[in-house]
């Protein structure tokens, strides 16, 4: 059982150790409901990281206070709300990314991707980061229409704008894949920029597979990527991945060195009483995890 109370302090991350990528797989659940508007996904948060820890044979570490948000707050406040839980996880994940072969993330919302994806990029810079969601969250502070933190997180990361938390991943490193709710200011931000967008279709696997041949790959998996009413998630968009797609697309992207994955957006459906949504994401996206 995951001990909540074990979580990495806030302030520091643990020292690394004398050499890089050896150390055993990692797995770090993030429980603050930054960025969210219902608790569902901190249960499934935690749940997922569980089943994980177990597939890769894993300790799991936990970040955050599962801060309870009955509402949607505007992205500055829910930026100030989560900043110490925020840090710690850019902390956690850049170390983590540094000493292990195999780094796992469960995060509650895509809001958290924007302390993440800069700590993936200082420590892979040229890594190749595939963000599979039915959102690109590109958006800015000046082009949001909803304030919401978690439909601008690449776009911190990516520098677009200023988080707090850093923007070092390059334009030129960012692969979307299976994105089909976008907005005006989104696809100007595609059309002009080496973002690579890879569309569910016929050729998406070949697509894939030569944007990051020869390369090293990070995952960001959000749970809207799939069709509806395979798992619960906040947003639900037709035309998604099923899971055949989603075991194809993992087994492409497990071509190439994965350094790590997070998972986000699922969350608790309490008619699933032995939790086989997150037994269900693991099993797909099994292709990408370390075999033990």
């Amino acid at each position: 059982m995951v001990d909540e109370d074990s979580a990495y302090p806030l302030a520091q991350a643990p020292r690394e150790s004398a050499q890089a990528n050896t150390a055993p797989p990692t797995v770090t659940a993030f429980v603050d409901g930054v960025s969210g508007h219902n608790d569902r996904a901190r249960r499934a948060t935690i749940e997922l990281a569980k089943a994980l820890g177990r597939r890769i044979e894993a300790k799991v570490g936990v970040i955050g206070e599962g801060a309870s948000q009955g509402q949607s707050l505007g992205w500055r406040a829910a930026l100030h709300q989560a900043m110490a839980e925020l840090d710690a996880l850019a902390d956690t994940t850049e170390h983590a990314l540094r000493t292990a072969a195999f780094s796992a993330f469960c995060l509650t919302r895509n809001a958290a991707a924007l302390a993440t994806l800069p700590a993936v990029a200082r420590a892979h810079p040229d890594a190749a980061i595939v963000w599979m969601g039915a959102h690109p969250c590109l958006h800015t502070p000046a082009t949001t229409r909803t304030g919401d933190l978690s439909g601008m997180a690449l776009g911190a990361a990516t520098g677009l704008w200023n988080s707090g938390h850093g923007g070092e991943v390059a334009l030129s490193n960012v692969v979307l894949v299976g994105a089909r709710d976008l907005d005006q200011a989104e696809r100007h931000i595609i059309a002009n920029s080496p973002v690579r967008n890879i569309p569910n279709g016929p050729r998406m696997q070949e697509e894939l597979a030569a944007t990051i041949a020869g390369r090293e790959v990070f995952v960001h998996f959000s749970a809207d990527v799939l069709q509806p009413g395979i798992v619960l998630t906040d947003y639900q968009v037709d035309n998604g991945l099923t899971i055949d797609s989603v075991v194809a697309t993992a087994r492409t992207l497990a071509g190439e060195r994965v350094i790590g994955l997070q998972v986000s957006e699922l969350e608790h459906d309490p008619t699933d009483r032995f939790n086989t949504s997150a037994q269900l994401v693991v099993e797909m996206l099994a292709p990408l995890l370390p075999r033990v």
